[in-house]
C-alpha cells in the first residue's frame, strides 16, 4: 500500500487499526495475552501523537485510551458508554467491532499510517 498523504487512505487506515483494537479476539494463552498487551499499548502510545483525519475516529482513539486493560468483551460493554460520557453518543459502534478482515497486520497498519501522516505534515 503506498503512504502517500492521501485523505482517504489515512482515513481507511484509520478505520481499519481502530476496528482492530476493538474487535481483537481475545487471546487465551497467558504468555500470548501478555505479549498481546504490550503490543496494544505499544500501538496506542505510538498513535497517542497522530492527528485523526476522522472526528470519530478520534473519540473512538481518547475511549480506547481511557478503558486500559480491557479484554474485547469489556471493550465492547464499555466502550459505547465511555464515548457518550465524551459527549459522543452516535458512533457507529458496529464498524469498530466487527470482525477485522484478512490483511496486513496492525502494525503494519500503523506504521503506513504514521507514515502517510508525516508525508502530509511535509507538505
Amino acid at each position: 500500500m503506498s503512504t502517500d498523504a492521501n485523505p482517504r487512505t489515512a482515513f481507511d487506515l484509520e478505520r481499519k487499526i481502530l476496528s482492530a483494537l476493538c474487535s481483537a479476539p481475545a487471546t487465551r494463552a497467558e504468555v500470548r495475552q501478555e505479549d498481546d498487551t504490550r503490543t496494544r499499548e505499544a500501538i496506542l502510545t505510538a498513535l497517542h501523537r497522530h492527528l485523526w483525519e476522522d472526528p470519530e475516529h478520534r473519540v473512538v482513539f481518547e475511549a480506547l485510551i481511557s478503558l486500559p486493560g480491557r479484554n474485547m468483551k469489556e471493550l465492547r460493554e464499555q466502550l459505547p458508554a465511555q464515548a457518550t460520557r465524551m459527549g459522543f453518543p452516535d458512533v457507529n459502534w458496529d464498524e469498530y467491532f466487527a470482525a477485522p478482515g484478512a490483511g496486513s497486520p496492525i502494525e503494519d497498519l500503523v506504521v503506513q499510517l504514521l507514515a502517510a501522516s508525516r508525508a502530509k505534515s511535509n507538505v
